[in-house]
């Protein structure tokens, strides 16, 4: 399987919003009104969108078109629940429905034109699979308190991806746990993912939330939003001389301390998991940012599962943001994950060459091998 992504319920929602403010141009008086439905049906889709994946920038924006042109619509959405026939349009329902309709279709181009950049995991031989857990982030990380969640109504907090080889012979001898910096998701990694598949190295990445609503800074709809309003707002970041981001170093440690919680169950659950089901594979780990553990804690955590002398016991890493040409470090790779996004607040622009995550991949491979 290849991972899902929100793009698809986008299209959904701005083909939805185009046909509903096109409609005045072809819906006679002696008909039913019924595209009036997709107003509050688009509205539905956008919240369900949101609370699947996160509230992101292109959610906002057509969020807030298919509300506008709800409340537009709210007239003719009574009217045809009545079983009514259409009377007739304003000459203002008609102005606006006309500006929606041009806005919809703006938003639509440029929501193509700035699709995200997937691989195609079938192009590169790799395989892509997705478990569900429940994992308790209140207490510290244990075994009893990991659990599959497999029933629809379990909670599931903690999701696994496992990105491996199809041909088992070209499978490497070295496993690759991969936790990201709570400014992404495994989502905006995928390139650097399937391209670590595709080169022989089995990897493990999740993403982990509270598990419950207390807390409304980590959950998976709230987590991200708030960070990056926080993150611009405050401008806890700078611009090097090849126009990498750098974080402030006052930043770095808040949110490494904020989320340490989340980060050491990360390394907890990849490390029971890797124990469980690759015995006999060495680990290496690959961290982006703030999700950087001390080499005390990292060996305290794996100690736990591995004995000395195994070496996976006091595994080696790599910080994503130590390489050069890794430009967004923290972001993931969202140059071709989310481009719009990343043209907008980061003024890079969508990369259709997978450069950045070829490279990583390359520099990554090095310092497992040498």
């Amino acid at each position: 399987m290849r991972i899902l992504t929100p793009f698809a319920g986008e299209m959904l929602v701005l083909v939805m919003l185009v046909f509903l403010n096109a409609r005045i141009l072809f819906t006679r008086r002696t008909r039913h009104d019924a595209l009036a439905i997709l107003a509050p049906l688009s509205v539905i889709v956008m919240i369900l969108q949101m609370l699947a994946w996160e509230i992101r920038f292109t959610e906002i924006v057509i969020f807030a078109l298919a509300l506008v042109t709800a409340i537009l619509n709210y007239r003719s959405i009574v009217r045809f629940s009545q079983n009514l026939f259409v009377d007739s349009y304003s000459v203002k329902f008609f102005i606006a429905s006309i500006l929606l309709l041009l806005v919809s279709i703006f938003v639509l181009v440029v929501a193509i034109v700035m699709h995200p950049v997937h691989l195609q995991t079938e192009k590169y031989n790799v395989q892509v699979e997705r478990e569900y857990f429940s994992c308790a982030t209140s207490s510290e990380f244990s075994e009893s308190n990991f659990n599959e969640a497999n029933e629809i109504f379990d909670k599931r907090n903690f999701t696994l991806y496992t990105f491996s080889n199809k041909n088992v012979s070209t499978q490497k001898n070295t496993i690759v746990l991969f936790v990201s910096d709570v400014f992404a998701e495994t989502l905006n990694y995928e390139p650097y993912l399937i391209l670590l598949a595709r080169a022989g190295y089995t990897v493990l990445a999740a993403d982990l939330y509270d598990d419950d609503f207390s807390n409304l800074r980590n959950t998976k709809t709230f987590r991200r939003s708030f960070l990056l309003m926080n993150f611009f707002q405050d401008e806890k970041f700078a611009l090097n001389e090849i126009g990498k981001i750098e974080f402030r170093e006052k930043s770095m440690k808040s949110r490494a301390q904020e989320f340490s919680k989340i980060y050491e169950g990360i390394y907890n659950a990849l490390a029971f998991i890797a124990k469980n089901r690759y015995a006999k594979k060495g680990i290496f780990i690959v961290c982006d940012s703030s999700s950087v553990l001390s080499t005390e804690k990292l060996d305290s955590i794996f100690g736990k599962y591995f004995s000395a002398p195994d070496a996976r016991a006091f595994p080696r890493s790599l910080n994503l943001a130590d390489i050069d040409d890794y430009m967004m470090p923290g972001f993931g790779f969202v140059s071709q994950t989310e481009p719009l996004f990343a043209k907008i607040f980061l003024g890079v622009a969508r990369d259709e060459t997978s450069f950045a995550p070829s490279y990583c991949v390359y520099a990554t491979r090095q310092k497992m091998e040498n």
